[in-house]
């Protein structure tokens, strides 16, 4: 069980309130203030602050299994249990202990639970809470139930198939929704927080079983807002979905987004990486040598019009590509829908019933769960 504790009020409410002894136990006596306002006047704060003194907001979580680990830490299936009877399923992830005393991994967790608990977006998987978990840091997240565009392709290579193209735009699209809702979040003071996701790739993209798209793991995700480090211009991302300027350590911005975006796109419409790499350095060679080719070449059921508009995402100039994830999201939608009736999420669940058949949609249990290979 993880509880992390309780909220208490203020110490400002709790300035005026006396305790003194009675028959019954203890109870608040008023008297005036230091300023000289008077305790009749002060009653009703004062009231206010005494239940919810007596009032405290606790959390318990109850792991039902691991569902994932790496260098970071793991991700757990879980419940956070209220009062009677009360549960909602959730995510926990966590830090690795020995981690916490790294201030960079330290720092760079807390600012992920803090950023993107701001993010709210039908498209973007929520972050609820950051608790201490057994001496470790955790953070409570949703649950999505479902799969990664990886686990996708991975069983679409199983059957030597290909994704129908206008899913794959479709689902695209949902994360060009949640890319340009990141890229223009300001915060509280009403600035520009100018956040950069940097880690765009198949396995931070889930697909629910209700056929909506989840954009996750903004683990690495950097804002000008956000606290400076030593490490700042470290290269983060996987290398085959590197941008050319985040390849090199250049400077980036959303248009890296973008390009990483339009790599996941050529993924689901052919089952290839367009960069097959595990280094950077290899990264930077392909982006040097290699022409992005054609997605037609492998299913010529793709439109030529989508062949356009993945192009302009893969630009190498990131002054000639899409500025902006809010006109991608209006060039595929325009793909999808000018002609009437497009994909859907329940065309996405369907779909998705059908390419797992063996999982029960309905239930949520460890053993139903598909793990990485």
């Amino acid at each position: 069980m993880i509880d992390d504790g309780g909220v208490s009020a203020p110490e400002s409410s709790r300035l005026h309130n006396a305790r003194v002894p009675s028959n019954n136990g203890w109870k608040t006596e008023p008297h005036d203030a230091p300023d000289g306002t008077s305790a009749a006047t002060l009653a009703p704060a004062r009231n206010l602050a005494v239940e919810l003194e007596a009032f405290q907001y606790v959390s318990t979580y109850r792991i039902i299994s691991k569902v994932a680990e790496g260098g970071m830490g793991q991700v757990f299936l879980a419940e956070q249990l209220g009062v009677s009877g009360f549960s909602k399923t959730v995510g926990i992830k966590t830090i690795r202990r020995e981690l916490l005393d790294r201030f960079y991994y330290r720092d760079m967790f807390i600012d992920e639970a803090k950023l993107v608990a701001t993010l709210i977006h039908e498209n973007i998987q929520q972050v609820y809470q950051l608790v201490d978990m057994a001496g470790s840091l955790a953070i409570v997240m949703e649950w999505v139930h479902g799969v990664t565009l990886e686990d996708i392709n991975t069983r679409l290579d199983e059957r030597n198939d290909y994704l129908p193209p206008e899913l794959a735009v479709f689902m695209v699209s949902r994360v060009a929704r949640a890319l340009a809702y990141a890229h223009e979040k300001r915060g509280v003071d009403g600035r520009p927080l100018f956040l950069v996701h940097r880690d765009v790739s198949p396995v931070n993209v889930y697909a629910s079983w209700g056929g909506v798209v989840k954009l996750a793991d903004f683990g690495i995700a950097k804002a000008m807002s956000a606290r400076k480090t030593a490490r700042e211009n470290e290269i983060m991302g996987k290398a085959p979905y590197l941008a050319p300027e985040q390849a090199r350590g250049q400077t980036i911005d959303a248009r890296s987004d973008v390009f990483s975006l339009g790599l996941v796109l050529f993924e689901l419409l052919t089952g290839e990486q367009v960069y097959p790499v595990e280094s950077i350095d290899d990264a930077i060679h392909l982006h040097d040598s290699r022409q992005v080719p054609s997605p037609r070449d492998w299913n010529p059921a793709i439109s030529p019009k989508i062949e356009v508009v993945m192009r302009r995402m893969l630009e190498r100039d990131p002054n000639q590509r899409y500025q902006r994830a809010r006109d991608i999201v209006r060039d595929l939608e325009v793909l999808l829908y000018s002609s009437g009736y497009g994909p859907t999420n329940e065309r996405l669940a369907e779909y998705l019933d059908d390419l797992f058949p063996e999982v029960d949609k309905h239930r949520l249990l460890p053993e139903e769960m598909i793990l990485p290979r």
